[in-house]
């Protein structure tokens, strides 16, 4: 599974074991020790690679190749691409601007997309 969080600083994102299903059921179970309200809707979510980042042309045969809906690219400029997915949010509210994006990929897909997103940052990082 993916695990995308958004909050203040930003996005990260990370490959993780665990279902979808354990997921969501551990963070209710927190939520409802912690005496929190939670919101768990199905949702999408999306965020930028560089374009140039090598793997990206490898990731674009892979999806030309998948039937699935669970994931799209989108060229954005020149430099970037974006990448859709579909999946679950789950937030304090239904109003949040931070909370986590859980969803669920082929190995293959999800190890190639957390490998571009780690590299977009590294490349991110060198220029700033």
């Amino acid at each position: 599974m993916l695990k995308l969080n958004y909050n203040d600083y930003g996005l990260f994102l990370e490959q993780v074991v665990a279902s979808v299903d354990a997921f969501a059921t551990q963070r209710v179970m927190l939520a409802i020790c912690a005496g929190e309200t939670l919101h768990i809707e199905p949702g999408r979510a999306a965020f930028l690679l560089a374009s140039d980042t090598p793997g990206v042309a490898q990731l674009q045969a892979i999806l030309q190749k998948d039937t699935t809906s669970e994931i799209s690219l989108t060229a954005v400029d020149v430099d970037y691409i974006e990448v859709d997915l579909k999946g679950t949010w789950i937030a304090l509210s239904a109003q949040a601007e931070s909370g986590t994006f859980v969803t669920t990929l082929a190995p293959e897909i999800e190890t190639l997309v957390c490998s571009l997103w780690q590299a977009t940052q590294r490349l991110a990082a060198c220029a700033a």
